[in-house]
């Protein structure tokens, strides 16, 4: 399985919990037949939101706005390694719920 295709299958198997907790989301892959497949997914509530742009190879970027206007942006060289992965995916989730899953 691909980080893309796994990034899809956590999306779908948190989407309805994140839904239901006031949060807006897109989830887009990048056309099939690109040399470099990614994917981005954006979740919004209230004024907190987050981007994530991911690409197979494992390079991402994570651009967040918190409560206060405040940006950040971060780059990351490989989330194919569990531990960043999960890191990134829980700050995510807490950024936007105030808990993580």
């Amino acid at each position: 399985m691909s980080l893309v295709d796994f990034m899809e299958v956590w999306w779908l198997s948190i989407r309805q919990l994140l839904e239901a907790g006031g949060v807006v989301a897109r989830f887009e892959r990048s056309p099939i037949d690109r040399p470099k497949t990614s994917c981005s997914l954006n979740l919004r509530r209230n004024k907190v939101e987050v981007d994530l742009v991911v690409w197979d190879s494992g390079e991402a970027e994570l651009v967040t706005v918190d409560h206060d206007g405040s940006t950040k942006q971060q780059h990351f060289d490989d989330l194919r390694i569990l531990p960043q992965l999960s890191v990134v995916l829980s700050r995510m989730v807490t950024l936007l719920t105030g808990s993580s899953l």
